[in-house]
């Protein structure tokens, strides 16, 4: 891959060359666009450089990210191996008879009090 200087280089032999071939003069406006245009590649260049992470932040994140990876899969094994220890309430009690009647009958004395004070 070539550094920004080796581009620029480049750039500037092949605008030489592209000048003798066309015989364009130093005063020529098309000059004046081509320095623009080198300012313009500048400027986003640096602006892309500025907004890629370095490879080294990249690779503490990589390694935070592996950490924590691997404190999460701890506590999460930790988690399944006492939910699989944990037995209670496993087992289904039926409720008793006495229990549903007095729930229906305190059910329907709510509800016909509850008639009452709102008509």
């Amino acid at each position: 891959m070539k550094t920004t200087a080796d581009s620029s280089d480049d750039f500037q032999k092949a605008v030489a060359q592209w000048r003798e071939r066309h015989q364009i003069r130093e005063d020529e406006a098309i000059l004046l666009c081509l320095e623009l245009f080198q300012i313009h590649q500048r400027h986003w260049d640096e602006l892309r450089r500025r907004e890629l992470p370095s490879f080294t932040e990249f690779r503490d994140s990589l390694n935070q990210l592996r950490s924590t990876t691997i404190l999460v899969r701890r506590d999460a094994a930790a988690l399944v191996e006492e939910l699989r220890r944990y037995q209670g309430g496993r087992k289904f009690i039926a409720p008793s008879v006495a229990g549903v009647i007095a729930t229906a009958l305190l059910a329907l004395a709510a509800g016909v009090l509850i008639g009452r004070f709102v008509l």
